[in-house]
This record gives C-alpha cells, structure tokens and sequence, in this order.
C-alpha cells in the first residue's frame, strides 16, 4: 500500500487510497478525510476529528496536509465536505488547487 505523509508539526498526513482516504494520527485515535479520486481530482466527502480532540485545530491541520499532497501530486480538489470548502475558502493560498463538480463531470473514474 502506498502512503505518502507530509508533516505536520508533530502530525503526518497520510494517504491510505486502499480506504480511500487521507489519515492523521491524533491523541485518542486518528483524524481522516474520505475522498473519491477521479482522474486528477480528490473529491473529499467527509472529515471527522474524534470528539475529544476537536476545537484544538487538529482539522485544520489535516486540511492542510490534504492540500500540500495534492499540490505535490499535480492533483486537485473538489470539496464536497463543508469543513473542506469552508477550510478552502478562509486559506486563499490554496485556490489553485480547487476544482468545482462541473470540472470532473466529464472525467472517467479511476
């Protein structure tokens, strides 16, 4: 399985794409994002940090490990989680990687 981490601080993102998402170990368990890839683009349906570790900008962080893999990938990211678009949105500095749901309309799925 192919997992590429990116560090975070003291936290790692990773990609698991056998399970279709990205992970980032966190006190008491593990914070992820559940993704559809479809050619270049990471459609990202879902983010959850554990109940207990959240409010702490642990999601934030996972949003921008997210991100820094996808610019290192030449990939680009369809946000269909609210916490994603709302995280896209208030950091600018990735917009060039956003990507809407019309752009992977007529793409193939992989």
């Amino acid at each position: 399985m192919r997992t590429e981490p990116t560090s975070l601080g003291h936290s790692q993102v990773r990609d698991e794409p056998k399970h279709n998402r990205f992970v980032m170990d966190v006190p008491d368990g593990e914070a992820f994002a559940t993704y559809r890839r479809i050619d270049d683009y990471l459609v990202i349906s879902h983010t959850e940090v554990p109940r207990a570790m959240r409010g702490r900008g642990l999601g934030a962080r996972l949003a921008r490990g997210i991100f820094d893999l996808a610019r290192s990938r030449g990939e680009r990211i369809v946000p269909a989680c609210s916490f994603i678009a709302n995280w896209a949105r208030l950091n600018p500095d990735y917009e060039d990687l956003l990507a809407g749901r019309e752009d992977v309309a007529g793409s193939g799925s992989r």
